[in-house]
């Protein structure tokens, strides 16, 4: 059994609630970004993170993490990180990246 969870609260402004509430209905903004907007909202509301979780149909550490990120950076830390590794071999419109030969 786990131990006491602590509680992970998120308080928004009417400004941070208008933009999230906005990239939830905005269908031009990756569908990851959405997601990780609603699970702030979710919390924000007082919903626990695990019933976050079950209703976003996302693990909870990954629930807490973006709630955390949100917390340490706002609406910045729902982006996209640089990922590490080697880069892209191809561009995401199809073509070679820039220096490959594509061969």
């Amino acid at each position: 059994m786990s131990g006491p969870r602590s509680p992970r609260v998120v308080e928004l402004s009417d400004d941070e609630r208008t933009s999230l509430e906005a990239l939830t209905r905005r269908t031009a903004v990756a569908a990851g970004l959405v997601r990780r907007a609603r699970i702030v909202l979710l919390a924000a509301e007082g919903v626990p993170l695990d019933r976050v979780a079950r209703q976003i149909g996302a693990d909870r550490t990954i629930v807490r993490t973006w709630v955390d990120r949100y917390r340490a950076d706002g609406l910045d830390g729902l982006r996209d990180r640089p990922r590490s590794g080697r880069p892209r071999t191809f561009s995401p419109c199809g073509g070679a990246a820039p220096g490959r030969s594509g061969v």
